[in-house]
């Protein structure tokens, strides 16, 4: 007997396997997780360097052929090439689907390692990364305030930052634009020519005298107190009071603010957020509790009161819209 005489005959069997089927699809559809990135190992590993000031040919000729001469003995290795720009080089490395992708990467670092003895002594530190849609921020806040973009960058970063990391389920917290804070100081070259007195001198005065130095330690029976120097500066005067030699026969003190200018600045912009038409710092997120974010700005005193947030992206909407629509479906029937 096959199905379609079964059907025939036995309407109210083939209606119970029917609907006990359905029963089950939807029992399965109300436990089945949804991931906006689903768990794929992409197999492209990418080694960036910065060299700031080099054009894209010294990029290419002293950092990217370096790195993927000897990138290209790792096992696996499908296709190697590379990207130049201006003060950049972003070597890519493409392997075979069955290499293990978190090996390939550790592979990466260690030749990367092994390589940068040999690369230009100006270039910042090589970031091995492997691609993963799973690492793109899910949330992004904008941080906006009437204050200057210093201010506003140091309460992004020591207030809501560190708050935000101590959330369970965020996995890290990346700031974006603002501008930090930044002790700049103009020598005058006319100045230092007369007190002939070279830059560098000045650099390294600046870093051993503005340090706090432990001097020794007394002990006292089962007491022990330790001494130290504190040099560390406080303010600008402290700064432009800091004696760099002496001249003269008597021995005159030469200070910073005779050979320029101190000033509290801010540091040269890296990237920029805007947020209708105006900069402001925003925060990426890569979360899996998104609630406990919401709940976090709610609290009056987690933030200062003159900061105001903007939400420009929540991508937990995709995964969380199914619940409302389960629920209408579940009062309809």
């Amino acid at each position: 007997m096959n199905i379609a005489q079964l059907s025939i005959k036995r309407p109210i069997f083939i209606c119970s396997i029917v609907l006990l089927m359905l029963l089950t699809g939807w029992v399965a559809l109300g436990r089945m997780g949804v991931d906006l990135f689903p768990d794929v190992n992409i197999p492209i590993v990418s080694v960036t360097t910065i060299y700031p000031g080099a054009g894209p040919e010294e990029i290419e000729e002293l950092v990217s052929k370096p790195l993927e001469e000897e990138l290209s003995s790792i096992a696996g290795l499908k296709k190697i090439s590379s990207r130049n720009q201006e003060g950049v080089s972003v070597v890519f490395g493409e392997f075979t689907l069955a290499t293990d992708i978190k090996y390939a990467e550790q592979q990466f670092r260690d030749k990367v390692g092994l390589v940068k003895p040999k690369l230009p002594t100006g270039i910042k530190e090589p970031k091995v990364v492997r691609f993963d849609p799973a690492d793109q921020p899910i949330v992004r806040l904008a941080l906006f305030a009437e204050l200057d973009q210093a201010k506003l960058y140091d309460i992004a970063k020591e207030t809501v930052k560190s708050k935000l990391e101590q959330v369970a389920g965020v996995g890290s917290v990346k700031i974006v634009g603002g501008t930090r804070r930044e002790i700049q100081i103009e020598l005058d070259r006319n100045k230092l020519t007369s007190y002939q007195m070279p830059a560098v001198v000045i650099a390294n005065r600046l870093k051993t005298a503005g340090l706090n130095v432990p001097v020794g330690k007394f002990e006292a029976g089962v007491k022990e107190t330790s001494y130290r120097t504190l040099g560390r500066y406080e303010s600008l005067s402290q700064i432009e009071n800091t004696i760099v030699s002496f001249s003269g026969e008597v021995g005159n003190a030469v200070l910073i603010k005779q050979l320029g200018i101190v000033r509290d600045g801010t540091e040269d912009e890296e990237t920029i957020g805007y947020l209708w038409a105006s900069k402001e710092g925003a925060v990426e997120e890569k979360v899996s509790f998104f609630t406990k974010i919401g709940n976090f700005f709610k609290g009056k005193k987690k933030i200062p009161p003159l900061l105001k947030k903007q939400n420009l992206l929540c991508s937990s909407t995709f995964t969380n819209n199914r619940e409302p629509i389960r629920s209408r479906l579940r009062t309809k029937f």
